[in-house]
This record gives C-alpha cells, structure tokens and sequence, in this order.
C-alpha cells in the first residue's frame, strides 16, 4: 500500500507524513523542484517531484498508489482569486480525476472549519451550513467542498472530506510561532473579552485524523468530518497559556471585538485600493477567527474515524514552546551554522 501526501513541506502535510512513516506505511510526496523533506528514516519515503497544479505531474504522482491526502492548499485570507482558484479548485478537479483515473481506493480532502464561516457565535456540527466568507480563502474552499460533492455523487469517487480547526504545534510559523513572538515581546492585544472559545487542535492529532480518514471504512465515503479539540479553551486561556510557557506576562491590552473587525475591513479596502501584495496588518479573517465564538462538535469523527485528541492544551503549548525555542534561540543557530 502506498499513500501519496501533497503539501508535504507544510504544516499538516509534514505531520501526516511523520505518521505515515511512523507507521512503517510506504510513503510518496509530491514536492516541488528543490524542496526538501528531511526524514531519519526515509526507506519509506519517495520523493515525486511535481507541482500540484500541473496535470502530468499529477499523472505522475499518482502512478500506483493505492491512497491519496490532499493537504496543498493556497492558505491566507490575502491575495488573487485566481490563484486561490487555480490551486484550490482547478488542481483539486485534475487531482481527483487523475486519481480515479488510476484507480485509487481512497482520497482524503483537507478542507477547514472556515467552510462554515469565521464566527459561528457558538457551537455547529457537519450539517452546518456552507458560508462564504470575505476573503478568497474562504470561498475557493467552499466551492472545492462543493466540486467534490457533485464527484462523489456523479461518479461514486471515494472521496473523504477533513475539516481541522485551528492548527497550531511544531513547525507553525504563520499561527503559533507569530503569536509566541507577539507575546515574548508584549505585542500581543486580546480581541474582546477574551472569554470566546477557539477551535484548536494540535497538528499530531490533525494528521492522525487524516490517516485514520485514509483508512475508514466505505461508510465513511462521501462524508465531511470536523477535526478539533473539543477540550474547552477561551482565547484567554490559550494566550495566557503561551504567555506562562515562555516564562512572560500574559496580553493586557484588549480592544472591543466589533470595532476590531470594522477596522480589519477597512484595512482590507485600504490594501486593495492600494493593490498591495502583502496582506495588511490586520484582516476580518484574523480577527474572527481569534475573537470570534466557534465551537465544534466531533462526534461523527469519534464515531466514524476513531478520531479521539491525545494532546491537551496544556501539552501542546508546551510542545509548541519547545518548537519556537528551538527555532528563535541564536546559540541554536549558530551551533547549527
């Protein structure tokens, strides 16, 4: 059995396939000219040299494997549709028929919690519905839920839907590593009262979801399953909880939700009137998402994939700490040097 990982060099990509070879499972990852995935133990691991967004790659990548989790994704509420549709959308309609092409038996999609929208204001399950969000993040995954719908329907592909939440651990320089900084250095603002909760779930355990998904029974086929850690954690708690890790003060300094995401829009009117390629210092996508009320439910994951967290926040700051230590201390860097 060999299991094809695309987004390997990224956050969840790099983790799924540390379980995969963990588990002694044959490995092959789709990575772009020049990249590196460094292994201790890589006699499981094959490197196919591609882009996601080019169908002979595809082809290529695909010869022979028996599984496929799809974690490449543009990320990031900021930049060009098109480009958000291009890897998104078009490269996941290529992916997918390549792969029925060839005859896989089973394809994991990751695909978010923001397909429900940035601010539930309080707790949803799998049949929430579809909610299009301001950012072309938001919308090019939802139309690529929808894509794969209709698939699965017209053609019976064996399609398996994951929708982490809040991924942060080891590796996290865009989420967790940011804020370490932020708070290290008593940059960091709370967003509200700091009382909402935040759907989190460490890395390990969202990479453990997506292999279980890889090899769920039939029955799982066609469903989407929310991926978090249902383990209650407030905004405060988790910012608090970094600030006690690093050995600092906790943020003080908080600023009123609703104007905080009024600011954000005007912010993004700002940066498009401007045409800026960099994202602007504050977004709506951001804002909501750390100051916003989202709790999800994962019963169907825990019944369906035997999907059950193992690392609490407590443990996974702590790990995630670590990480951030590792990476920001200048005698590890130069010992490395």
């Amino acid at each position: 059995m060999t299991t094809l990982v695309t987004g390997a060099t990224g956050l969840l990509g790099s983790h799924v396939t540390d379980v995969l070879l963990a588990r002694g499972e044959r490995t092959r990852v789709l990575v772009r000219p020049g990249s590196r995935v460094d292994r201790p133990d890589s006699s499981n691991l094959e490197l196919c040299v591609g882009d996601i967004t080019d169908q002979p790659s595809l082809v290529r990548a695909v010869r022979e494997v028996d599984r496929i989790i799809h974690c490449a994704a543009r990320t990031g509420p900021w930049g060009p549709e098109v480009e958000y549709r291009k890897t998104n959308v078009t490269a996941l309609r290529m992916l997918v028929d390549a792969a029925i092409a060839g005859g896989v038996q089973r394809f994991v999609h990751v695909s978010s919690i923001t397909v429900h929208g940035n601010d539930l204001r309080g707790a949803a399950d799998e049949s929430a519905p579809l909610r299009r969000e301001s950012n072309p993040y938001s919308r090019s995954k939802v139309a690529g839920e929808q894509l794969l719908q209709d698939i699965v329907q017209e053609q019976r592909a064996p399609v398996v839907i994951v929708r982490p939440g809040w991924i942060y651990g080891p590796r996290d320089t865009a989420s967790f590593g940011r804020f370490a900084a932020l708070i290290e250095h008593g940059r960091m603002v709370v967003v509200g009262s700091g009382g909402n909760h935040l759907p989190l779930v460490y890395v390990s355990d969202a990479a453990e979801a997506a292999v279980l998904a890889s090899h769920a029974p039939k029955a799982a086929v066609g469903n989407a399953y929310l991926i978090v850690n249902d383990e209650p954690v407030t905004q405060w708690g988790y910012l608090s909880r970094i600030a006690a890790e690093l050995g600092v003060p906790a943020p003080r300094v908080h600023i009123p939700y609703r104007p905080a995401v009024m600011l954000g829009a005007l912010s993004e009117t700002v940066g498009r009137l401007a045409r800026r390629q960099r994202p602007p210092p504050v977004t709506r996508y951001g804002l909501q998402l750390l100051g916003g009320e989202n709790r999800f439910v994962i019963s169907r994951a825990r019944q369906d994939l035997g999907f059950s967290p193992q690392v609490n926040l407590e443990e996974g700051v702590r790990q995630s700490v670590d990480w951030y230590r590792s990476v920001h201390d200048p005698a590890a860097e130069h010992r490395a040097a």
